[in-house]
């Protein structure tokens, strides 16, 4: 999906209004369920993709929303509430698998969706399974930034900072990154 179409299928962000669902929410808890309901979505499917498994990213997303609603009156908005909020997600993610003691898996982002020609849904896939593949066998880094952008997708600027980077830096290795699955795609194809 294209940066421009991911944009599209998000609510419409402001960080203005980001600042003023923080501030309304600390001053008032009850007005927290706005945040919830902005993030939950992006939050789920983090942890979905992450866990592989419902009831867990069901629970990771209440521990998440639990830990931020705890958090939020320490929280200085500083206009990036998502990097905020996806550090608490990294960290459950973290110690959901020490838990788990078991390797963190990419996961299916894609879905294959339903269609009346079956040789079409074969091939689509036979095209996810390669991008598993190779997204399964990329550095844990790497594929963190796919989740950040691609499953969860955060903007470019909430992730530089969630990962401690600069913001031309995260789209830089994420572009680099897309051109080498392209080409690790092509080659496995041959």
């Amino acid at each position: 999906m294209q940066d421009a179409q991911i944009a599209a299928a998000l609510p419409a962000y402001n960080q203005d209004e980001e600042a003023r669902l923080v501030k309304a929410a600390q001053k008032n808890p009850a007005l927290f369920r706005e945040i919830y309901d902005r993030w939950a979505a992006p939050v789920y499917r983090y942890f979905y993709f992450r866990a592989q498994e419902r009831s867990s990213a069901e629970d990771l997303t209440s521990q998440l929303f639990l830990k931020a609603y705890e958090a939020l009156p320490r929280y200085r908005h500083r206009g990036h509430f998502a990097a905020w909020l996806f550090t608490i997600a990294r960290n459950l993610m973290w110690e959901y698998y020490r838990k788990q003691r078991r390797e963190v898996p990419l996961g299916d982002a894609a879905q294959v969706i339903g269609s009346s020609d079956p040789p079409a849904e074969v091939s689509q896939a036979d095209e996810v399974a390669r991008l598993r593949s190779v997204i399964g066998s990329l550095p844990e880094d790497e594929q963190e930034l796919i989740h950040l952008r691609y499953v969860t997708e955060l903007r470019f600027a909430d992730i530089a900072v969630l990962l401690g980077r600069s913001e031309d830096a995260v789209k830089k290795s994420l572009y680099r990154l897309q051109a080498r699955l392209k080409s690790l795609l092509e080659q496995n194809h041959d």
